[in-house]
């Protein structure tokens, strides 16, 4: 069994100079948030940050990125996504700042989506919470389990790499880990599983047993299959998350954030940009193309610098946006 690893986040290395709050509607989301309290360490190091509550079908659900200067998420010879902030040699500081704010998000989380690609990459890579201060003021301040649940999703499973770090963490360690998949990839992981598992597929009311695999750490692995054949039901999935008591989701997976995006059902994007050039064509949304008629838009909450080389943005997304006239003719 595998133990989580633990690492120091000193304030003083990784605080953020918040240059643009807007106020008005971070305190609108304060008043109506049902829990509208600050992790202490997050106040010192980041400022307030408090979450809407989630609609009824569906969780709360934010993304998190770390971007180059022009739009690439990875290098095109070392496609692992940290790399474009680690290797951003004018600021080594920043690189920490910027795991730092994906694990302050971490902390506010419910559970975490992954894709099956990020683990093929990252062999060494579970979402956890990283910042011990994170865990103790968790489980303190807002009551909840030490880390959030790690989803990991694919659509028929064989893709995942269930020898992977992910599935061999010691269930003391608090890391509940769930497989979200089709039907066709239950009947794979129940001929290549190597451990207990249970089914959970009833977005409607989902039993005693299956919020107690969902929520506890624990060496059966819950598995959640929606859809038909090879093709999961994100709706299905997004509600039966929500049914089980999950209010806010966090989307590691840069293909399924573009999928939510697609589909009007990301709430927000905190998109951190290292002043680093990559190049290349690693570009999320990439397989998604949107209209420049039709396209969501989004509006700062907040706007903060570490040094001159990494910018820190929380967006809030829009869609449904009244189209103005048709630009294309236009001359210029």
């Amino acid at each position: 069994m595998i133990q989580l690893f633990q690492m120091d986040f000193p304030t003083e290395e990784t605080k953020l100079h918040v240059c643009f709050r807007d106020q008005d509607r971070l305190d609108e989301i304060r008043r109506n948030a049902a829990e509208n309290r600050t992790l202490p360490k997050i106040m010192d190091v980041y400022g307030e940050m408090v979450f809407p509550d989630g609609p009824s079908d569906r969780p709360y659900t934010v993304s998190s990125i770390v971007l180059s200067a022009d739009g690439k998420m990875a290098f095109s010879d070392h496609p692992a996504g940290p790399v474009i902030a680690k290797n951003n040699y004018l600021d080594p500081s920043g690189a920490l700042a910027d795991f730092w704010v994906l694990n302050a998000i971490r902390a506010y989380s419910d559970g975490i989506i992954l894709g099956a690609r990020t683990l093929q990459e990252e062999e060494h890579n579970t979402s956890h919470i990283f910042d011990s201060d994170l865990v103790e003021q968790r489980v303190a301040v807002l009551g909840r389990t030490p880390h959030p649940v790690n989803i990991v999703v694919s659509f028929d499973a064989t893709d995942i790499p269930l020898d992977h770090k992910i599935f061999r963490v010691d269930p003391s360690e608090g890391l509940p880990v769930a497989i979200a998949t089709s039907p066709r990839g239950l009947e794979y992981l129940t001929d290549a599983l190597q451990r207990p598992h249970v089914v959970v597929d009833d977005r409607d009311s989902p039993t005693a047993e299956d919020l107690q695999y969902l929520r506890r750490a624990s060496d059966t692995l819950p598995i959640l299959v929606t859809g038909t054949a090879d093709k999961p039901d994100s709706d299905d999935l997004m509600a039966l998350l929500r049914s089980s008591g999950m209010g806010q989701l966090l989307i590691e997976s840069p293909s399924y954030t573009s999928h939510l995006i697609n589909r009007g059902q990301l709430d927000e994007f905190f998109i951190n940009y290292s002043m680093v050039y990559a190049g290349g064509s690693i570009t999320p949304g990439i397989g998604f193309p949107q209209s420049h008629l039709m396209h969501p838009h989004a509006k700062l909450l907040t706007l903060a610098t570490h040094s001159s080389s990494f910018v820190f943005t929380r967006q809030e997304l829009h869609y449904d946006i009244d189209r103005q006239d048709d630009l294309s003719q236009l001359d210029y």
